[in-house]
């Protein structure tokens, strides 16, 4: 198996930080420094080639749009190749490191045996493999940081339910179980997801975290907290749903999301009961939390 490999050469940071957003909106499961002799020449990150062309396309076009935005970037390069199976497995774990998350969670590689975690943080031992959740992407992190405060609001963290959608590698419900929810469950709608999931549940001894393939509409049953990072169009799909299965006076934590969608969002949510309580931006993405009014019918 190939992976497709997109190297942009670039020494403005600015530009840097907006291919490096480009790439993870892409699908890329980390960005990566390309490196000359000590010096950084620009960012790059791998794909599935099975996505080649729409890759290929998207970059091309946000490159032209770069490169009228900023005047130094008309002669951006951009460069793509192929690395095979075994070479990818080494090139994914340099940019793969461990590393600092929010101020609770210390994130680690799983092949990472000498890194110390902080005494006073949790860890989080991962390898996301396929999965889309590594705990490098902004709205990763975004969400974390609402999981943290509204796990302040119960008195009695252990009686609360929490629902994540789309989990991914499984990094925020195993977060979530970390910080002392109760009972924990996690779904995503990509079997391999799933399995990788699982997989990292159980390495970090979160064995009562209830990981599943299941479709959200299947859920009768209540949840005090759910949270979703997942694109904006699929939360407007999943808002009725958000309503049905959280509890009057729940709390809702929505991210994968730009600051500037925050309108587009309020506009469906709040006829459905849910008042913004709080927001956390980094860079251009933003995470939101909302409760549901307890008059909602």
């Amino acid at each position: 198996m190939e992976w497709l490999q997109v190297k942009v050469f670039s020494d403005d940071e600015s530009i840097k930080e907006a291919i490096s957003s480009l790439f993870f909106d892409l699908g890329a499961e980390g960005v990566s420094e390309t490196v000359d002799k000590g010096i950084s020449q620009g960012v790059s990150a791998c794909f599935s080639v099975e996505n080649e062309n729409k890759i290929k396309n998207e970059i091309d076009v946000f490159v032209k749009r770069i490169q009228e935005i900023f005047p130094n970037a008309i002669h951006l390069k951009c460069e793509f190749s192929y690395l095979k199976k075994d070479k990818w497995a080494e090139k994914y774990k340099e940019f793969y490191k461990a590393q600092k998350l929010t101020d609770r969670f210390f994130l680690r590689p799983k092949w990472d045996n000498h890194t110390p975690v902080p005494q006073d943080m949790f860890p989080l031992i991962l390898d996301p493999g396929q999965a889309f959740g590594t705990g490098l992407h902004q709205s990763t992190r975004l969400t974390m940081k609402l999981m943290e405060d509204i796990a302040g609001l119960y008195p009695a963290l252990n009686r609360v339910n929490l629902m994540d959608v789309g989990t991914g590698s499984g990094i925020l419900a195993i977060a979530a179980f970390k910080l002392g929810f109760g009972q924990i469950t996690a779904i995503d709608n990509d079997l391999d997801a799933v399995r990788v999931a699982r997989e990292n549940i159980d390495f970090n001894e979160c064995q009562d975290i209830d990981v599943s393939g299941r479709d959200l509409a299947e859920f009768k049953s209540s949840f005090d907290v759910i949270l979703s990072n997942i694109l904006l169009e699929t939360h407007f799909l999943l808002a009725p749903h958000y309503r049905r299965l959280l509890v009057p006076g729940g709390q809702l934590i929505l991210s994968g999301l730009l600051g500037g969608q925050f309108e587009t969002l309020d506009q469906v949510l709040r006829p459905l009961g849910f008042v913004l309580q709080q927001k956390y931006y980094l860079q251009e993405w933003a995470a939101f939390s909302f409760t549901l009014r307890p008059n909602t019918t």
